[in-house]
């Protein structure tokens, strides 16, 4: 539109074509015409209020926070283009604006190949251990959840001193899911060659085949001949801590005594062998970020690993990857330092 509001001239006021006309101190003014602004995406609108919370989390940080993380990225050369270590605001923005990346490396399934395969096991992250010695018996439960024929386990041994035969045994469980008498399979050895000081290696042990069936709990079960308490066994468990899912620790004062149950207490343990004629493990999922808190592993409604607590700032130590077994149809979800959760699901 243009008016004419001069009887001396012309004098528009208004939009013309691509320009504006207007009046600003009693002159004329003309000027290019703006667009409209493009209307925000809800894309958009999403990631600047994720930018909003990552500052205001970023602006909580303590102190001895933002000092641990500048630390942290000249200790870990965590470094932006010009490799120059990020300061803390900068890392602290990676941390919360960063995604969680799942990351699946497929692998042959044994149950075609032949091949040995890891199945159910436990890893506590601790350095605890217990002793075993004389007529004291110790356990460890566990449920597979795919049929399998197992002949190997790995467990973290040693020996304080000089030790006697030593026995791990794979027992049935009792329906209060306590190891019987019933011996699946097992061996026996001279405990001597067993490395001395804190249980700090993975010792593996071959044992004779035997089926085990999906969804039956069974039991690591140990014992030393004779010993004392300086002449004893260690085996590494989380102490008060244990999370595994799908068995628990139990002691048993001498041969013939009731079983005593321990439910935050596990014992570090892997199960090898080969599936019963079916394929395993799809491949190993590999779960990254720059500081992981949780990582939970289901397979439908069962709790396969569930890690807490990875990373801590007030600890200062950062888990940047968990790696998991995982089949088709499991489900995944992590949650990072920052309180942002993740979900996948294997196809």
């Amino acid at each position: 539109m243009v008016k004419i509001t001069n009887p001396l001239g012309e004098v528009k006021i208004g939009k013309q074509g691509e320009v504006v006309y207007q009046r600003r101190y009693g002159e004329q003014i003309r000027r290019g015409l703006s667009p409209k602004r493009a209307i925000p995406s809800e894309a958009q609108i999403n990631h600047r209020q994720l930018y909003r919370d990552a500052l205001t989390w970023r602006k909580a940080l303590s102190l001895p926070n933002r000092r641990y993380l500048d630390g942290y990225c000249i200790a870990s050369w965590v470094v932006d283009g010009h490799h120059i270590p990020l300061p803390w605001s900068r890392f602290a923005l990676k941390l919360y604006l960063e995604k969680v990346n799942f990351i699946m490396q497929a692998k042959p399934t044994a149950g075609e190949s032949g091949e040995q395969q890891k199945f159910e096991y436990y890893d506590p992250h601790s350095t605890d251990y217990s002793k075993l010695y004389g007529t004291n018996r110790k356990a460890q439960t566990f449920t597979p959840l795919v049929s399998h024929e197992i002949n190997k386990i790995g467990l973290y041994l040693s020996r304080n001193l000089s030790l006697g035969t030593s026995y791990i045994e794979i027992r049935t469980t009792d329906e209060s899911g306590h190891p019987t008498a019933e011996k699946l399979t097992g061996i026996e050895f001279d405990g001597n060659t067993l490395p001395s000081g804190s249980p700090t290696n993975l010792l593996y042990f071959d044992l004779p085949p035997c089926e085990l069936t999906a969804g039956v709990k069974y039991a690591i079960w140990f014992r030393q001949s004779g010993g004392s308490s300086t002449h004893y066994m260690c085996i590494r468990y989380a102490l008060y801590t244990g999370t595994y899912p799908r068995g628990i620790y139990l002691t048993e004062p001498s041969d013939g005594f009731p079983w005593v149950e321990y439910d935050t207490i596990d014992v570090y343990f892997e199960e090898h062998g080969t599936p019963a004629g079916q394929a395993g493990v799809l491949g190993l999922l590999h779960v990254r970020h720059p500081a992981l808190l949780t990582v939970t592993h289901k397979r439908g409604a069962i709790t396969i690993r569930a890690y807490d607590t990875l990373s801590s700032l007030n600890d200062e130590y950062l888990t940047k990857q968990v790696g998991l077994d995982v089949a088709s149809g499991d489900t995944v979800d992590a949650t990072t330092l920052a309180g942002l959760n993740y979900h996948y699901e294997v196809k």
